[in-house]
């Protein structure tokens, strides 16, 4: 396949432009993995290891801060305290899914990519210097502050860092590598937990003598999150809008010589990427055109209902164990007692929740993602989908019918059982489930439909920190692990709305779905002109 040199101009014919951009997406399609593919994979990655860093870390922060600021409580935080502090990131990732997934598609990945991260980075270090004020708000005021602000950053990197995967990815690898960029969460918990357990060390003989050291260890496993945040400023701000949404997603006569361009940029990393003009421009995604495109085939709706559904009962379960993981502990009888007048205990209770945390980040988070890498484009999103589903079930049931003899006998059977369920989220629903949105979708929606899907898993996650929270305090961790067992039996059903993308190009599995022959689209500006055979554009390529 050899590339064309640019000779057209803004004036080409549409016939001339559809031409191009199949001969554009045939070179994306079929390029051999190289450099630009694990560049986009480390910038895209960068942005998910801060965000499960930041997310997760919260529940090894928790204890610290109430021992801290409320040692009457014998250093407890109070259950309403720790429920806000642990939700409010929550929700503002669910607004920033929504908000900056729209924007994805209405502005362009590039243009908004580099402000979700620069938001993290400012909440992360802004928490880290929470601290209650004159006016008499309190730290955890202060604090559920500016987690809700860094939760938009998260919840932006979300459809963004997919999308922008996707579109500069081939074919032939395109799972892997979206499944390897959604593997740095996998670095991000465990970086969590270890970093918890490695200041703790630093401080250990202080904390022995003194538990305000805690106040610098909580301060310091925060703000230490936005290091590899702010490694990768430079690289984001300098990588292209990807040559598939600049194509595609704007008028093709007008738009195909800046994604040629765009293509030659990323290919030979030179600084000669094309900004697109600002114009008024009537392809723009607008409501009217989005709903269009929803009702356009009764198919695209059961499609996003699917991957919606899916990642909103996954989240469910995924995030209530994560975020009561050290309550899990506790109950257990994992992490000492601890008595807030003898530093040493506190000390001796803090290092055994980070310690347990990163052994089942080891023994089943860490593996999972691994996993999904090595058998993603042989089994297919659906098949793991299922089997990660099915197997959690199972699990959750058989944890919740053995609760009270494992915890009164064989702890470490049950901290097994509890790594196992991690094992077979991310080498099941919690990879596939943000795998999927990034492919199913045409690409002037994708950015926004991916935002929708994840907004929906976060949905998940709110009801799994405050509904499930609430049932753990109510009813206990044996019927949490129950109802948690049957969001995963739901979520089972849910997949058969979610089809297999492996091995099809983006083009094919969204042409397909609309009775077309799943070519290249003759002009992706809009939902209703698609056409050029797979044959004619395999010959253009």
């Amino acid at each position: 396949m050899n590339d064309k040199k640019l000779s057209g101009s803004l004036n080409d014919s549409d016939h001339s432009g559809e031409n191009k951009e199949a001969q554009l997406l045939g070179k994306l399609d079929h390029a051999k993995f190289s450099w630009y593919h694990v560049k986009a994979i480390v910038i895209s990655g960068a942005g998910f290891y801060t965000d499960a860093y930041d997310l997760f870390i919260i529940s090894l922060v928790t204890p610290m801060i109430g021992v801290l600021y409320y040692p009457q409580n014998n250093g407890i935080l109070p259950r309403n305290d720790d429920l806000w502090i642990k939700g409010t990131a929550l929700a503002g990732t669910f607004c920033g899914q929504i908000l900056f997934g729209i924007l994805g598609d209405f502005l362009g990945r590039k243009k908004v990519y580099l402000y979700t991260l620069l938001l993290m980075i400012f909440c992360t270090v802004a928490q880290a210097l929470s601290a209650s004020t004159i006016m008499g708000v309190g730290v955890v005021a202060v604090m559920s502050f500016w987690r809700f602000c860094l939760g938009i950053g998260i919840g932006g990197d979300y459809p963004l860092s997919a999308t922008i995967t996707s579109e500069y990815a081939n074919s032939k690898y395109r799972g892997a590598m979206l499944a390897s960029v959604f593997s740095m969460q996998g670095f991000g918990i465990l970086s969590a937990a270890g970093t918890a357990c490695a200041v703790l060390a630093i401080f250990q003989d202080g904390i022995k003598e003194n538990v305000d050291y805690l106040d610098y260890v909580w301060r310091l496993c925060i703000g230490l999150g936005a290091v590899p945040a702010a490694a990768t400023i430079y690289l984001r701000a300098r990588l292209p809008e990807t040559p598939r949404y600049t194509a595609q997603a704007r008028p093709v006569t007008k738009r195909i010589d800046i994604a040629e361009r765009n293509y030659e940029a990323i290919q030979t990393s030179k600084k000669n990427f094309k900004e697109e003009v600002e114009e008024e421009d009537a392809d723009r995604i607008t409501w009217k055109s989005f709903k269009s495109y929803i009702g356009a085939n009764k198919r695209n709706a059961w499609v996003l209902f699917g991957t919606c559904s899916t990642w909103f009962f996954l989240d469910i379960a995924y995030y209530a164990q994560n975020l009561f993981l050290p309550n899990m502990l506790s109950d257990l009888g994992w992490a000492p007692k601890m008595n807030i007048n003898n530093p040493v205990s506190v000390y001796e209770r803090m290092f055994s929740l980070a310690k347990g945390q990163a052994l089942i980040s080891l023994m089943g988070t860490f593996p999972g993602y691994f996993f999904t890498i090595a058998f993603v484009e042989k089994m297919g999103r659906v098949t793991i989908q299922y089997m990660g589903f099915i197997m959690m079930t199972i699990t959750l049931a058989v944890m919740a019918g053995t609760y009270n003899t494992l915890r009164a006998n064989a702890h470490w059977a049950f901290i097994f059982l509890y790594a196992l369920t991690f094992f077979f989220a991310n080498f099941g629903p919690n990879s596939t489930t943000f795998i999927i949105p990034a492919e199913v979708y045409p690409t002037k929606y994708r950015s926004t439909c991916h935002g929708l899907s994840a907004a929906s898993g976060k949905a998940g996650a709110i009801v799994g920190a405050f509904g499930f929270g609430e049932l753990a305090y109510r009813h206990g961790a044996r019927n949490t692990l129950i109802g948690l067992c049957c969001c995963m039996f739901v979520g089972t059903i849910c997949t058969i709305f979610v089809p297999e993308t492996k091995g099809k190009t983006l083009e094919q599995v969204w042409a397909e779905r609309d009775g077309l022959d799943g070519s290249i689209p003759a002009s992706s500006s809009s939902h209703d002109s698609l056409g050029n055979s797979k044959k004619n554009a395999e010959e253009q390529a």
